[in-house]
């Protein structure tokens, strides 16, 4: 197939699933307003340097019709509802799908008449839905989306590297002993509402329990320079250690020596990195959203806390510091849950399976 893409540039989601396609011999294209290269993938940078938005949509949507005219793809799969979704939709082409990934279904759209407009358009024009979880499918089905057109389908976890026993050096690395325990957190900073201030307020309780412990404050994207103060201030800065963007190859190094990974955030869809520490054996403590909920079992798969909830928190991650027999346990169940539903290329490949059939039945 020739596949078009509209999806973020320079993005771990965008490159993997694209990564795949290409490593399946598909022929490849991304258009996108963050250009960055992608191996065997032919990007178009779509930027128009307009400040003023409709004026900048409308410029950079002529461009997007202009490339499909000239590629003649067999499907235009769009990443992201908002922004991206737009001009997925407004392009005009079929067969168009759609794949939501958070804040784009949960917050953007209720910020405005307009953008929830926009939103429901997208989703009405789609001929396929994608998502990786079954509440933000619900949630896209509320907003235009058809029920029948919906899919769940996982960004899904390279189970050959993130693994419990992945080799790992990050204890010498950070000058932490072989017996202290590790709590990890290693989401976003660009959001509040990871709530990554409420892990940082948690530690000080946390270190007056279990003077050991250290803790690793990383996040791909954002400045997390609010939070090192933060942190300072607190007077916790020698047991939490601020790693900035740690690189996805790396990612299972720290996730194997974590005695608890925090994911508490107070909107979001099913977190890659959740699944990733799942399946290196390190025990979650997630927050009560419905995503989260369709993999983490209170007790059994993980602990459940709600968001913002700073005490529950301590007290989660001083569970899990204090009982080893709770930590193996949720462990094991942690990492056969997602070997066996999460799998990136079983998940890719119902993907490429879902293009295809798409494909056929257009044509028809």
């Amino acid at each position: 197939m020739r596949i078009a893409y509209l999806s973020i540039g320079g993005h771990i989601h965008t490159e993997r699933w694209l990564s795949h396609f290409v490593e399946r011999g598909h022929d490849v294209h991304l258009m996108t307003v963050q250009p960055s290269p992608i191996a065997g993938v032919k990007v178009y940078d779509i930027r128009t340097g307009i400040p003023w938005k409709p004026l900048h949509y409308a410029v950079a949507l002529r461009k997007v019709r202009r490339i499909l005219a000239a590629i003649e793809p067999d499907l235009l799969h769009t990443h992201f509802l908002t922004g991206y979704g737009y001009w997925g939709a407004f392009s005009g082409f079929h067969p168009f799908i759609m794949t939501v990934w958070g804040d784009d279904v949960y917050l953007t759209p209720h910020t405005s008449f307009m953008k929830g407009r926009l939103a429901r358009h997208v989703l009405r024009s789609a001929d396929l839905v994608t998502g990786d979880s079954e509440d933000i499918l619900e949630h896209a089905v509320r907003m235009g989306a058809s029920r029948d057109a919906c899919r769940v389908v996982q960004w899904g976890v390279d189970l050959a590297n993130f693994r419990p026993d992945a080799p790992s050096d990050v204890r010498e690395r950070l000058g932490i002993p072989s017996d202290a325990p590790v709590v990890i957190s290693i989401r976003s900073f660009t959001q509040a509402y990871y709530n990554i201030d409420v892990i940082v307020r948690a530690i000080p309780r946390v270190l007056e329990a279990r003077p050991t412990t250290h803790f690793i404050i990383a996040g791909n994207e954002g400045d997390d320079s609010e939070l090192r103060a933060l942190a300072c201030g607190l007077g916790i800065d020698e047991r939490a250690h601020f790693v900035g963007r740690i690189p996805h190859g790396e990612l299972p190094a720290y996730l194997v020596i974590s005695d608890a990974f925090l994911t508490v955030p107070s909107v979001d869809a099913t977190p890659v990195s959740l699944l990733e520490a799942m399946a290196c054996g390190s025990p979650p403590v997630v927050s009560s959203l419905a995503s989260a909920l369709e993999w983490v079992e209170d007790g059994t798969t993980g602990l459940v806390v709600a968001p913002r909830d700073q005490e529950a928190l301590e007290n989660a991650i001083l569970r899990l510091i204090d009982s080893g027999e709770l930590r193996e346990s949720i462990a094991a169940a942690a990492a056969a849950k997602v070997q066996t539903d999460a799998d990136h290329g079983a998940h890719m490949a119902r993907m490429e399976e879902l293009c295809e059939e798409l494909v056929r039945n257009w044509r028809r």
